[in-house]
């Protein structure tokens, strides 16, 4: 009875290291993989939408190749690391409107405020925000539309540059095993900065209570938006942390 307790707990550790490790990040390892409930999904009812997905739809291109995927965020010790998964890499082309539309850049803020901060995903900087602009006018975008007042903010205005951010972007074939039209390739960008390169955002991400990111595409097709609360655990380092007690308790009953 004994042994298969012992190897009840080594299971469970092993189970919830290897689920934590299913997929290669570079910089952070934010778990299974790199999606979110934002894929094939967005919070912005767009009006030529297959199915309510994000799409430009009319044109016959599809949601895939415009899709914003998913977003994590961790904070480990004082480096905030932020991962973005997209179908598209840095701008996502319309054959239909002969446009190439950029990635916004990732603005975030705190206690439910999205617009403080943004990384620039341009040049790699972090600034404090003052002003920030909406989507560019555009064939093919929904510049001038209830759509673009509902997106919000795609590109920094002015502000403060604080300091550089971390930036490495990989490309993987046919990751997405469920995409909405063409392939499944995947351009997942990381993220990492330093919290103490400014004082107040140092004391903001020690003290929060929620931090908010936000993106959007350049034609306003997508956007993503994620709310984490303070301190956040992931259940597979809690799921660990009770095997790893439950074998120490066991091997020190045992001698």
């Amino acid at each position: 009875m004994k042994k298969i307790l012992a190897l009840t707990l080594l299971l469970v550790v092993l189970v919830a290291s290897t689920s934590m490790a299913q997929f290669s990040w570079q910089m952070y390892d934010f778990g299974t993989g790199p999606f979110d409930h934002n894929n094939n999904w967005s919070p912005i009812d767009y009006p030529y939408g297959i199915d309510n997905l994000p799409s430009p739809g009319y044109l016959g291109e599809g949601g895939e190749g415009f899709d914003l995927e998913g977003f994590n965020y961790a904070l480990d010790g004082q480096t905030v690391h932020l991962s973005l998964t997209n179908s598209f890499g840095y701008s996502a082309y319309s054959s239909g409107w002969d446009n190439n539309y950029d990635l916004g850049d990732i603005f975030f803020g705190f206690n439910g405020e999205y617009y403080e901060y943004a990384i620039d995903v341009t040049d790699g900087t972090l600034w404090s925000v003052d002003t920030y602009v909406g989507i560019p006018q555009t064939d093919g975008s929904y510049y001038g539309t209830s759509i673009a007042d509902q997106v919000g903010a795609w590109e920094i205005g002015t502000g403060t540059i604080l300091g550089n951010v971390t930036t490495t972007m990989t490309w993987f074939d046919d990751l997405e095993t469920n995409p909405m039209q063409g392939d499944g390739d995947t351009y997942v960008w990381e993220f990492a900065f330093d919290a103490g390169m400014d004082a107040d955002l140092l004391t903001a991400f020690s003290s929060y209570n929620s931090v908010g990111f936000h993106n959007i595409l350049g034609c306003g097709n997508d956007m993503v938006e994620e709310t984490y609360s303070g301190v956040p655990e992931p259940a597979t380092l809690i799921l660990m942390g009770f095997g790893l007690v439950g074998l120490g308790t066991y091997y020190r009953k045992r001698k």
